[in-house]
């Protein structure tokens, strides 16, 4: 006899395939016209969504668990961690307001 049963999609297939509502920041940062339109349909009690480039970088693991364990007993967001982290250093330092040449 043979097996007639299809395996489900995997989650990274769903996360590759374009138009499916599981991709990131990253699937809609090359379609700036759709992230003005989002922004513009946010209902007016709640403030728009930031717009996100994609970003990679490494971490040592002291830092990484760091992060995991702040993102987790403090129930925020990994990326808004950062955003804190990145804002107050950048106010430490004046040059990075300073434009490139």
């Amino acid at each position: 006899m043979s097996n007639s049963f299809k395996a489900p999609q995997d989650a990274v297939s769903l996360l590759r395939r374009p138009g499916t509502k599981a991709q990131g920041p990253s699937a809609r940062a090359s379609q700036p016209a759709a992230l003005a339109t989002e922004a513009e349909a946010e209902p007016a009690g709640r403030a728009p969504k930031k717009a996100y480039v994609p970003f990679s970088s490494r971490l040592t693991p002291e830092h990484q668990l760091a992060l995991d364990q702040l993102s987790y007993w403090s129930r925020t967001a990994k990326v808004d961690i950062l955003e804190a982290a990145l804002a107050a250093y950048f106010a430490a330092h004046p040059d990075s307001q300073t434009p490139l040449p």
